[in-house]
């Protein structure tokens, strides 16, 4: 339980993993779990079958492609960090696998994950309810979405959402009573939280978690029904918070305090509502009177299921026929404008620049199908292919993104993995019994929420939303993996372990990925640190950290770039231009990089190579509005 605890909650804290520094520290903490796994034994009580050898090879051909895609893709530092954000994740994946090798293991395991999630959300709703108490930053963009702590409120949406269907699993199988009540009791909570951050991601979320775990689990009526419960005790809070205009538009003012403690109120009064429900729910079951135990059967019954499927395909069918044409045009419309409520974000089906971003992932695989730009070059295909002026670095989807930057043979094998995840978590709920089951059942509505989620956001580049994925993925086929173990046990006698192979090819592998790790992690730190010698005035202490960058990494381009702008604030254009044609080399299809060089050359006098530069920055980014402006323009 502790270590997804610590992870998660980590990570959350650092923004979400987004940033490099932040992802590389957790990932180097990842593997030294692994590695202490291993050297205490783990590998021998590692049940090795199939779903293992796939989803680790899968894991690793990725990052391997990612790596070796820098050969072709321009930038070697982006194509690099790719690849490390894979080793980050197969880290997780291995910690995950080894730690759950037995059904107790799995089930603390899972509970770690909830609580971390539910923890995640309860945080992000202190920071709107008490904000006298928890001050936290919003970027200006983010408007009246609650952000924190993931720092983007669709993340924040998708990860409530998990959190929503984790808390349902609880109610009903957490080993400790007390942690039942306190699942329920944090339902209306998360149901505010989720509110508050106006995200339709995260509402699609919380359906696929919760629907597949209700779909999958023997006890469907009862988890209605604690779900029924978390829903209605959240209501008087969210028609409260939606009477509040201070606190739903996060506006910095006076009353946003008052606003959010009698919210906070009203959600406390919801939270003892839902445990006082759960108690009534809990004696009815237990009374197993006969309209109980015939409403039981109904909810078992496959027939009406299959009924109820059928209904239900048939009902999103017609609606998709009456209003797909309208909600496809709204979504594909070039206007971008924001709507003129927070509440009505939910409803509203605008893409917010979807389309573009899908348009020019489909454009650019078109242009390289077999082995795509190389990877973490998308955006260098948005700048120049783009027909709008917003900036954007991914393209909004995992497996648009994957064919775009790797090909066709990078988008395949995400497509491999995710299918063999989620395969295997599927047959890991087939092959279990009672109660086992809800668990996997649980996990795999996370993992089948990431990836859908994942087609239509950057959630993959949010280390913490990966990390649940590949964290419940690791409990997944650790339990399919013994599954499979004791049938080919009950055919031969023996259970098949892999004792030193195992241990020798992960302590490898660690090795190889921590150094990997560390290198774009100094790297981060000792430009930061230029940076902040920057801002105190010590241009040679910031000329020190750039170069001591540059020496760690003298394939990267960043250092390049770094001492450029030094040497051009120190008027020494000669050597800016110089620095700068190394970074150029080092990321050719980089705009800003001819921009810069074109800065200088203007500043030195050198106009032709200037306005060369600027022609050439025009090219690779056409629709770049300050690059009109000459050479201050983008300031």
């Amino acid at each position: 339980m502790i270590s997804p605890l610590l992870l998660l909650l980590g990570l959350a804290l650092a923004g979400g993993g987004f940033a490099l520094g932040e992802r590389h520290v957790a990932g180097l903490a990842v593997w030294l779990i692994v590695v202490a796994l291993l050297v205490l034994g783990a590998a021998g009580r590692a049940l090795l079958a199939r779903p293992f050898y796939w989803a680790t090879g899968l894991i690793g051909a990725l990052a391997l492609l990612s790596a070796f895609s820098s050969f072709w893709s321009g930038s070697i530092e982006l194509s690099v960090t790719e690849a490390d954000r894979l080793l980050v994740y197969l880290g997780v994946f291995l910690a995950a696998f080894l730690i759950t090798q037995t059904g107790q293991r799995r089930e603390r395991f899972g509970e770690g994950i909830a609580i971390s999630l539910i923890a995640i959300a309860l945080l992000a709703l202190a920071s709107r309810l008490l904000p006298d108490l928890l001050s936290v930053s919003q970027g200006a963009e983010a408007g009246a979405r609650l952000t924190y702590p993931l720092g983007y409120w669709n993340g924040n949406g998708v990860a409530f959402g998990i959190a929503t269907g984790l808390a349902l699993w609880l109610s009903r199988r957490a080993a400790h009573p007390g942690l039942r009540w306190a699942a329920v009791a944090s339902l209306p909570a998360i149901f505010l939280a989720l509110y508050f951050t106006y995200s339709r991601g995260g509402l699609l979320a919380a359906a696929i978690a919760c629907g597949c775990l209700i779909v999958l689990s023997h006890d469907r009526l009862w988890l209605l029904a604690t779900l029924a419960i978390g829903a209605l005790a959240a209501v008087p809070a969210l028609l409260a918070a939606q009477g509040y205009n201070s606190l739903s538009e996060n506006l910095d003012d006076a009353h946003i305090s008052a606003q959010g403690h009698k919210v906070l109120a009203i959600v406390a009064a919801g939270s003892l509502l839902a445990a006082v429900l759960f108690a009534a729910l809990g004696r009815l079951e237990r009374r197993q009177g006969r309209l109980t135990d015939r409403a039981v059967a109904v909810s078992r019954n496959p027939r009406l299921l299959k009924g109820i499927a059928l209904v239900a395909a048939l009902l999103a069918i017609a609606a998709a026929l009456a209003v797909g044409g309208r909600a496809w045009d709204r979504f594909t419309s070039p206007d971008l404008q924001p709507p003129s409520s927070s509440a009505s974000h939910i409803t509203n089906f605008s893409g917010s620049g979807r389309n573009e971003f899908w348009r020019v992932a489909v454009d650019s695989f078109e242009e390289e199908p077999v082995l795509g730009h190389g990877a973490g070059t998308f955006r260098f295909s948005w700048y120049r292919l783009r027909h709008n002026d917003e900036p954007n670095t991914d393209a909004h989807s995992l497996y648009l993104q994957a064919f775009s930057d790797l090909g066709v043979i990078g988008g395949l094998l995400v497509l491999a993995l995710i299918a063999t995840i989620l395969w295997t978590g599927f047959c890991a709920w087939r092959g279990a019994k009672d109660p086992r089951r809800d668990l996997y059942a649980a996990l795999l509505g996370a993992c089948l929420a990431f990836a859908i989620c994942s087609a239509i956001d950057w959630f993959w580049q949010i280390a913490v939303l990966g990390s649940v994925f590949f964290l419940a993925a690791g409990v997944l086929v650790a339990a399919r993996c013994q599954q499979l173990s004791r049938l080919r046990a009950s055919g031969n006698g023996h259970e098949s372990r892999r004792r030193f192979g195992l241990s020798v090819a992960g302590l490898a592998v660690a090795w190889i990925a921590m150094l990997a790790l560390v290198g774009p992690l100094l790297v981060d730190r000792e430009i930061d640190a230029s940076n902040s010698a920057v801002e105190a005035g010590n241009l040679a202490s910031a000329v020190s950290h750039a170069e001591n960058a540059r020496k760690i990494e003298p394939w990267a381009t960043t250092p390049y770039k770094q001492l450029g702008l030094l040497a051009e604030r120190e008027g020494n254009y000669g050597l800016a231009v110089d620095r700068l044609d190394e970074a150029i080399e080092r990321e050719e299809d980089n705009w800003l990089l001819y921009y810069l060089r074109a800065r200088v050359n203007n500043l030195a006098g050198e106009k032709a190579a200037a306005r060369a530069d600027l022609a050439e920055a025009q090219r690779l980014n056409p629709e770049e509005n300050c690059l009109d402006d000459g050479f201050e323009g983008c300031g």
